[in-house]
């Protein structure tokens, strides 16, 4: 099934701001997901994807470093599937 990526508006944003290292993981992400599908990607357990909840229900988190996340949506259409990704920030714990 073909997989489309887009970076929304506030994610290419912050795409500017971020360290290189995070840029290459991020990289790796989109590839693995382009190339091995979203579902293949969920089962790395470096990348720690979820589901989201409250605010964000129907949004999902993948932890590119320790402190690093891309936040994204899926929609699964007939020919493709689509994934906007949303957000790329720094997460304090």
């Amino acid at each position: 099934m073909n997989v489309q990526i887009f970076i929304s508006k506030k994610a290419q944003k912050e795409l500017r701001k971020i360290p290189k290292h995070i840029l290459l993981q991020l990289d790796l992400w989109i590839e693995i997901i382009s190339e091995e599908g979203y579902r293949s990607m969920q089962l790395i357990k470096g990348y720690n994807d979820h589901a989201l909840i409250g605010d964000r229900k129907g949004q999902r988190s993948s932890y590119l470093s320790r402190s690093w996340r891309v936040i994204y949506t899926i929609n699964e259409e007939r020919a493709a599937i689509l994934i906007e990704i949303l957000e790329i920030n720094h997460h304090d714990y």
